[in-house]
């Protein structure tokens, strides 16, 4: 895989795990969604400017953004209080470990927000019996 595939890859993951959507990192590069598109495929060259944006908006330091060596990021395994069980892997191309421990955390914060959910749709459900 080329670099700019490589960078494009770790754009696209990082922007789902931040859960923007394309349009929106379209709008903070100043650029058309099909351009953005384009860019997570690896089929369109990153400025500097953009680079730096993107840095700024995933609050990261700028080499750590660049740096494309094969790595997992996380692999989360986690079962909710439903009895659900879930496995998380998000594969990308060398995140810093504050990167990883900030992932770890959204994670987290979604399986709250998931257990949350499911314990209001008991008691909705126990009501309507």
């Amino acid at each position: 895989m080329n670099t700019t595939k490589k960078l494009g890859n770790k754009l696209k993951i990082l922007r789902e795990v931040h859960n923007y959507t394309q349009e929106y990192v379209a709008n903070v590069l100043d650029v058309a969604p099909s351009t953005y598109f384009l860019m997570e495929k690896g089929q369109a060259q990153l400025t500097i400017d953009r680079i730096e944006k993107l840095a700024s908006l995933y609050n990261m330091d700028l080499v750590d953004l660049l740096k494309l060596n094969d790595q997992t990021i996380i692999q989360q395994h986690f079962t909710h209080s439903s009895g659900v069980s879930e496995s998380v892997t998000i594969n990308n191309n060398g995140l810093a470990e504050d990167e990883r421990n900030l992932y770890k955390d959204i994670i987290k914060r979604l399986e709250e927000q998931n257990d949350t959910l499911i314990n209001l749709i008991k008691q909705l459900s126990d009501k309507l019996k």
